[in-house]
């Protein structure tokens, strides 16, 4: 097991920091499936993209969305950015990259298989899905964009916004794969990575995972996926992974995202749910994400995780721990505060994710509280 932990008690008290929670996009009863939330700076505006779909996960016709804002506060009314191809069609964001003078937003695309749906509806599971990939759009000012081109699903990670490495190098996290490219634009040269092969660790015995906790008996399923990273000062990445379980795995680079350690498990309590891994400017390393193990997939809390050496995370903080009711009720519409994705700034961390997958948020923590 790696030596990475959070030494999380849910009973524990956790201080609840000031997070100015907003909601940006509101359900209607046409359009009620929101999430998938990405957040970046570009221009001197801050942009998000998301998911809309009409009432539950990644059902047929779900487009992207875009909004943007100079303060953080007063946002544009939110846009179509990208529909998808093909009548049985869905579209996902899946990362920016904003570099000196052009933002890239890569979207993920595939289609249902017709015999799957009923009354041209998805059902439950993620059987007849095909012609997956990446489309690529790009933009000089943020606002106008043109497609320039699609990666195939292996090349792209495709799980958290595009980030630069200390060598230059550009990294897409994703899960099962992972991409890099030297390009500093982020258009050409994208090469995938395998971070585990197909069946594992579906093949590994759960003696190899963590002891259970209480409650815990029947309350698997391994498999890893959505992977968000570090960069230690050596160069190394380490790439957490959310696992079905209430742990997350670990996979190490040592050659900058070209070849990964196949994934282990670690002692990072988790909610089955996506997370996200950065820096703080004064070098300490934050998780962003819901370490109550329990219930799963509630997602009740948000809280913020920090570490001084970006392997123990001991220090806890409360985002959000508001209680929201979904309105609409919809396939996998599991959840409170889901698949966050983060940016620090000028001394604050800013945040946006989906409540209920209904509604986008954005919240905003200083800094200096913690």
């Amino acid at each position: 097991m790696l030596s990475i932990d959070n030494r999380y008690d849910p009973g524990e008290k956790r201080r609840k920091l000031e997070s100015h929670l907003q909601i940006i996009h509101e359900p209607t009863p046409e359009w009620n499936y929101a999430h998938h939330p990405f957040l970046t700076f570009f221009q001197d505006r801050f942009i998000i993209t998301y998911s809309l779909g009409v009432n539950q996960e990644d059902d047929v016709g779900q487009k992207v969305m875009i909004t943007s804002s100079p303060d953080f506060v007063h946002w544009d009314m939110p846009r179509e950015l990208a529909v998808p191809e093909g009548p049985r069609g869905v579209l996902i964001p899946s990362g920016p990259y904003a570099g000196e003078g052009r933002i890239n937003q890569y979207l993920l695309q595939f289609s249902y298989q017709e015999q799957v749906l009923r009354g041209g509806r998805r059902q439950p599971g993620s059987a007849g899905r095909e012609d997956w990939c990446f489309r690529v759009l790009t933009s000089e000012d943020g606002e106008h964009y043109t497609e320039c081109g699609k990666l195939s699903r292996d090349q792209f990670g495709g799980n958290m916004p595009v980030r630069r490495l200390s060598s230059g190098r550009l990294f897409s996290c994703g899960g099962q794969h992972a991409g890099w490219t030297d390009d500093p634009e982020g258009l050409t040269g994208w090469t995938g990575t395998e971070i585990f092969p197909d069946e594992y660790p579906r093949a590994r015995s759960l003696e190899h995972a963590r002891p259970l906790l209480p409650g815990e008996v029947g309350d698997f399923r391994l498999e890893l996926c959505e992977g968000s990273f570090l960069e230690y000062d050596d160069g190394r990445l380490m790439m957490l992974l959310r696992s079905g379980t209430p742990h997350l795995w670990a996979s190490v680079s040592e050659d900058q995202g070209e070849t990964w350690s196949l994934p282990e498990p670690t002692a990072f309590t988790d909610n089955r749910t996506k997370f996200f891994l950065g820096r703080l400017p004064d070098g300490r390393f934050y998780h962003v994400g819901t370490p109550d193990p329990f219930p799963p997939r509630i997602r009740q809390v948000l809280a913020l995780s920090l570490s001084k050496d970006g392997q123990l995370f001991d220090q806890h903080f409360l985002i959000e721990d508001r209680q929201f009711k979904g309105r609409y009720p919809g396939l996998d519409k599991n959840g409170i505060y889901g698949y966050p994705t983060c940016l620090v700034r000028d001394g604050v961390l800013y945040v946006t994710c989906s409540i209920n997958k209904e509604m986008i948020c954005v919240m905003h923590v200083d800094l200096r509280d913690v």
